[in-house]
């Protein structure tokens, strides 16, 4: 393993706003930097704003890495793993985190490849042994077992970040970190060139990446009544998913499945349609930002988490609110644009 103690966390920005993965994988970056002793780094590309250094520092990040170089801020696959894979060899960090995030999945191998050592994808706890080796726990099997892998006993040791799994904690605003300006070596000319970004369907995106989130549970009452969650969630900008309940009855497919055996979201919004909330539902959703929960069930365990609760039909109510709302267009923006654009 590398002698460095020193951990860099590569963040992804939008509209000046660290993302909140890049958060969550901060926080786990910094508890390994504390047990080796040595310096949290947080390193941003594509920007050189300024303001996100007091995000970033109280999120634990004791240096911020602004990389100068003409690095684009859309993620460029190729530009991205030559620069960082020429800045790392210089550099020789003791560990290199990201968030598995659709460019955290995509830049990571490619980075790993590159620098000759290995990767533990899609963490859900990392450690330190005491010599100083890298673990990372991650779900297996379909989500029913946890392994442990080890990083490489020499080298550099690399990690991905599940989203939503590792809280971030409270920000302390009375931490500073120190700037540096990194001039990243020249990665040369891409073979792809970016035309423009296009904001993605909502209901085309991966449950984890979504903001708002409208879940079906076995109280919805049937297939039939779907269609009404689908255009709730279309007016709102956001996906549907379902508790276990409603992929067994076959009206939504796996990968819309919120839970312990499914996938853990936070989006900022999340509303529970005829959900009864078992334990194994709530450990996916429990930290989403507001949670909106519909059940006839005034016992439904799912209002012991719910922000607001509302007793009732799942039908009548989803059907007064749609009422309410005026229809969502979806908009391509063209590269210029790209940093107003949503999740791609």
């Amino acid at each position: 393993m590398s002698t460095s103690k020193n951990v860099w966390v590569l963040t992804e920005h939008r509209e000046d706003q660290i993302e909140t993965a890049s958060l969550e994988t901060l926080s786990a970056g910094r508890q390994l930097a504390d047990a080796l002793k040595g310096k949290l780094a947080a390193l941003v590309a594509g920007c050189e704003s300024r303001e996100l250094t007091t995000q970033l520092a109280s999120y634990g990040a004791d240096e911020v890495l602004f990389l100068a170089s003409p690095l684009p801020a859309d993620y460029e696959a190729e530009l991205y793993t030559e620069a960082l894979a020429r800045l790392v060899t210089d550099e020789n960090p003791g560990v290199f985190l990201c968030a598995a995030t659709l460019m955290g999945r995509d830049l990571s191998p490619r980075l790993a490849a590159r620098l000759g050592t290995g990767l533990v994808a899609e963490c859900t706890a990392l450690s330190i042994s005491p010599e100083g080796q890298l673990s990372g726990t991650r779900l297996t099997h379909g989500g029913k077992l946890s392994s442990t892998i080890m990083g490489p006993a020499s080298g550099i040791q690399m990690a991905t970040v599940k989203p939503g799994i590792i809280s971030t904690g409270h920000p302390n605003n009375a931490r500073q970190a120190e700037i540096k300006v990194v001039k990243v070596p020249e990665a040369g000319e891409s073979r792809l060139q970016l035309k423009g970004v296009a904001r993605a369907a909502p209901d085309k995106i991966s449950i984890d990446e979504a903001d708002i989130i409208v879940a079906a549970g076995k109280g919805v009452g049937g297939l039939e009544n779907l269609d009404l969650l689908e255009e709730l969630a279309r007016r709102l900008g956001g996906v549907v998913a379902g508790s276990l309940s409603a992929v067994d009855e076959g009206w939504l497919t796996r990968k819309k499945l919120v839970g312990q055996t499914g996938i853990t979201v936070t989006p900022q919004l999340y509303i529970a349609c005829g959900i009864s909330g078992s334990v194994y539902h709530v450990l996916g959703m429990k930290d989403s930002g507001f949670v909106i929960a519909i059940n006839k069930d005034r016992g439904a365990p799912i209002f012991k988490v719910a922000d607001m609760s509302i007793v009732g039909d799942v039908k009548e109510i989803v059907s007064a609110i749609i009422t309410q709302l005026p229809p969502q267009e979806d908009k391509i923006v063209n590269s210029s644009e790209a940093g107003n654009a949503g999740k791609v």
